[in-house]
């Protein structure tokens, strides 16, 4: 334990470590008495009991930086990054002591940021603050209410747009759009490389992804995640993307989009990249595919009792996830290569 000092007023002194603030200072707790004794006996008790008491006082803005820090290992970068894009919105109660914090505080800041903010950002905002308090003060407890969220239900676009936005696109641009067909995102899209496919199978497993500096980066996905999986590539796809090595497309996933933006605009249609994610979960089932087999090839998990049936039927369900992934397959073949 530190020993106390004595003071050139006569009172003796100890400095006890308290904590480390996210920007890497140290700080620490003094305590002054008339005696050495009394001094050491203030700082024991405190460093008794430091760490219950560190955690209360830190302020809002503390308890948020920290659990970004904690966090920054075991989330995905793009999760990092939108933690720390919100950071601004937390403003108005940075300040506040956590151990201080009342239910009419956080309605109060919540309230005042549904003015200018959609519900979900709102939500997503409140999430990453219920998540610091979670780590530093798991005890403490809120009755808040967050602004409804939008129902919104986006449309598929049909066969025949699709068709026209592929054979409108520049030849370099085909496969972007063949790949979302697939039910590829924009991430997984920019990190396929040529040796991730064989045979007409994609394996799709790693992720193009912005880090918390904003720089685009490629990054493996969990080999237990649900997105990793293989995809049935139809054949006018594999025609498109050809022989090569490395990335298929050289684009990032803003190019994409801001690619695919230019396209619909010249278009008319107003639909998103996105949608023909959309567009592949339609087909799945316009053409019947159970949601098993369906979440399993556009990277959505499994629902309900599948994981018990896929061990317990393993054989029949291999044999049956081909069938349906050939059949998908067939379609978009057709789609495109109708009266081509």
């Amino acid at each position: 334990m530190a020993k106390a000092k004595k003071l050139p007023s006569g009172s003796w002194r100890v400095q006890v470590y308290s904590h480390t603030d996210a920007n890497g200072k140290k700080h620490r707790e003094s305590f002054t008495a008339s005696t050495k004794a009394e001094a050491e006996m203030k700082a024991a008790e405190y460093a008794a009991n430091k760490h219950r008491r560190a955690k209360h006082d830190l302020t809002v803005k503390e308890a948020i930086e920290g659990y970004i820090n904690a966090k920054e290992g075991v989330l995905s970068p793009g999760t990092i990054r939108g933690y720390v894009r919100y950071k601004h919105n937390y403003e108005k109660i940075n300040n506040l002591r956590v151990r201080t914090l009342t239910s009419e505080d956080l309605q109060i800041w919540i309230s005042d940021l549904s003015k200018d903010h959609s519900p979900k950002t709102v939500k997503n905002v409140y999430s990453l603050l219920t998540a610091a308090l979670g780590l530093y003060a798991p005890d403490m407890s809120f009755k808040v209410t967050l602004p409804a969220m939008e129902i919104k239900r986006p449309e598929s676009p049909s066969d025949e747009v699709i068709r026209e936005l592929y054979r409108a696109a520049q030849p370099a641009f085909k496969v972007c759009i063949g790949l979302g067909m697939c039910g590829l995102r924009e991430g997984e899209v920019s990190a396929l490389k040529h040796e991730d496919i064989a045979n007409g199978i994609a394996h799709i497993h790693s992720v193009m992804v912005k880090d918390r500096h904003s720089k685009w980066i490629y990054k493996e996905t969990p080999k237990t995640g649900q997105s990793d999986r293989f995809v049935k590539l139809p054949k006018f796809l594999m025609e498109e993307i050809g022989e090569g090595e490395g990335f298929i497309t050289g684009m990032n996933p803003a190019t994409i989009s801001k690619k695919f933006t230019l396209l619909r605009d010249k278009l008319g249609y107003n639909i998103r990249y996105h949608d023909l994610r959309h567009f592949f979960a339609s087909s799945a089932v316009v053409l019947g595919i159970p949601d098993i087999y369906a979440a399993d090839m556009g990277g959505w998990g499994r629902a309900g009792t599948a994981p018990i049936m896929k061990s317990v039927y393993q054989n029949n369900i291999k044999s049956m996830s081909d069938y349906y992934a050939q059949k998908m397959s067939d379609y978009l073949d057709g789609i495109i290569q109708e009266d081509a």
